[in-house]
């Protein structure tokens, strides 16, 4: 070679080493055993040796100690052509002292397999914290990861953790070392993931992550309990139940794939579902085949209305009468395994629920019209989705109906599920107000049960909201939850918006709800849903 041609292809190498240097500290090359190859960059000031006199080591020497099992089993899962986003790790640096330090790159099939490392030196006043990802950016990460694993060679799996009692042991600690506890956990399930980025809080007690066929499951587990006992109370401990999936990824998209895990978690994570999928394949199979008959189900209920109207009386706490009641929906004949909660959700989310939810609508008017028959009532609440007010055939419809019969809004009120995503709060809201214009009566389902609810109460311009369950006996188990309770309470009040508490068990909830000035009770303590709202007669509004 030309010393010219030899000089040019060094300024070359250069060139590209300085602009690997943009967004890294130091660079590496890695042979399959983890090996340095080649190093370049502030070596001798992070670990005192020269780039040259760390060619031939252990890649694995430069990790801090509590981190190098989790960077071999990173390592040994990144196949050719795989890349590796952004991990947060942890360098030993002089004199034993441990560095933050974030780490991307790929193994190249091109250059004998070999890994080609980029680390960045993070500053410790501000160190770089891992994301927990919830069970949506979870899906996204995993079915992109093992879609490329797969195609590149590799043999994926996904385990479903489970943590027993974790929300209970959760409520024991605060807040700083239950997110440390939640870190702790995230942190063993990637440092064995596929990218050191695949693994997240799927549910309440779930996680999940996605790995090589390789990886000893059961020593996670036990690394896991062992990462969590530093953060729980004396005398406590994890029990973890783990299953997994084989990811045969070939045939499947990316966006099956996605598919395929969210169905499987949603399995998992419910208490009464059981995963009988043991691939990735079969999961998605079992979807798709429920799915076609449960779209069937809903068309045919929602076109022949085969389905029944049961009510629960919403009482007024001052007197314990009936104020209205919410009419509830109970199929005939529904599939097998699958709640009426299991296909309203699913009609959502194909994009059925805007025919039901007129369905409903129209039999609840049509029932009311023979309830009328045998004596006056307090009027009668319908759920009605976002989805179905976000579309504009439904609402005409619906407007239509409604002007049939005079005197309706005094009959019938809407509650407005928050089940589905809401994307423009201001354009729900415009359509609600179409409706209280003329009399009906809102009201926002379910609040206080999602970050949203506070943004859904400034943005919409309701009459009532309906506090979930859950929220209500955790606000009556303390006097810290009575006094939450309360405020909310009073910031609703002084908005003009009436409350109603759901999940009124007992005397005493009904109590201590009434004290912190919630309107309305919704439970058992005043009755079951009954499909004959006058059996509810005497405690009518008016009736002694």
């Amino acid at each position: 070679m030309a010393a010219s041609e030899e000089s040019a292809l060094r300024l070359e190498r250069n060139r590209f080493v300085k602009l690997a240097f943009c967004r890294a500290d130091i660079l590496f090359e890695l042979d399959r055993d983890f090996l340095v190859v080649f190093a370049a960059g502030a070596t001798e000031a992070l670990f005192g040796v020269t780039p040259e006199k760390l060619a031939g080591t252990s890649f694995l020497g430069v990790i801090s100690v509590s981190r190098r099992a989790a960077m071999a089993n990173l390592l040994g899962s990144v196949v050719r052509s795989d890349r590796i986003n952004d991990v947060v790790t942890e360098l030993t640096g002089p004199k034993g002292a441990t560095l933050q330090a974030m780490m991307a790159g790929y193994r190249a099939q091109e250059h004998d397999n070999h890994f080609f490392i980029a680390i960045k030196i993070t500053a410790p006043a501000t160190p770089v914290a891992e994301p927990i990802l919830n069970q949506e950016a979870f899906v996204a990460a995993a079915a992109e990861r093992l879609k490329t694993h797969v195609n590149a060679g590799g043999e994926g799996q996904v385990t479903l953790l489970k943590i027993r009692k974790f929300k209970d042991l959760l409520e024991m600690l605060g807040v700083s070392d239950r997110l440390s506890l939640t870190s702790a956990i995230c942190d063993v399930l990637k440092g064995h993931s596929l990218g050191g980025n695949t693994a997240g809080m799927i549910g309440e007690e779930s996680f999940s992550y996605a790995h090589t066929a390789g990886i000893d499951t059961e020593k996670v587990n036990r690394e896991v309990e062992e990462a969590a006992q530093e953060y729980l109370p004396d005398n406590r401990s994890l029990e973890t139940k783990a299953m997994t999936l084989d990811a045969d990824g070939a045939g499947m998209t990316e966006e099956q794939v996605a598919k395929a895990l969210i169905h499987t978690m949603k399995q998992f994570c419910t208490a009464k579902s059981k995963v009988t999928a043991s691939r990735l394949s079969d999961s998605l199979n079992d979807l798709m085949n429920g799915t076609a008959d449960i779209v069937k189900f809903i068309k045919r209920a929602s076109s022949n209305k085969e389905f029944d109207l049961v009510f629960m009386p919403v009482c007024d706490l001052r007197i314990g009468k009936v104020h209205h009641f919410e009419a509830l929906s109970r199929f005939r004949d529904a599939e097998k395994a699958r709640t009426t909660f299991q296909i309203i959700t699913l009609a959502e989310e194909l994009g059925l629920i805007v025919d039901f939810d007129y369905a409903v609508a129209t039999k609840a008017i049509e029932m009311m019209d023979g309830f009328l028959k045998t004596g006056p009532m307090p009027p009668i609440a319908v759920n009605v989705s976002s989805i179905s007010l976000g579309t504009p055939t439904f609402v005409e419809r619906l407007h239509k109906r409604l002007a049939i019969d005079s005197g309706l809004n005094r009959r019938l009120m809407f509650e407005l599920t928050e089940s589905a995503e809401v994307e423009d709060l201001s354009v729900i809201n415009k359509v609600i107000q179409t409706f209280r214009q003329k009399g009906f009566h809102f009201s926002l389902d379910d609040f206080g049960a999602g970050s949203a609810s506070f943004d859904y109460l400034n943005a919409l311009e309701v009459d009532s909201v309906k506090f979930d369950g859950p929220v209500v006996r955790r606000a009556c188990a303390s006097k810290r939850g009575h006094e939450l309770l309360s405020t909310m309470a009073k910031m609703c009040s002084s908005a003009g918006v009436k409350t109603v508490g759901e999940m009124v068990e007992d005397k005493k909830i009904a109590n201590q709800l009434f004290f912190s000035g919630i309107d309305y009770g919704q439970g058992w303590y005043f009755g079951k849903p009954d499909p004959n709202p006058f059996t509810f007669a005497q405690n009518f509004a008016g009736q002694k």
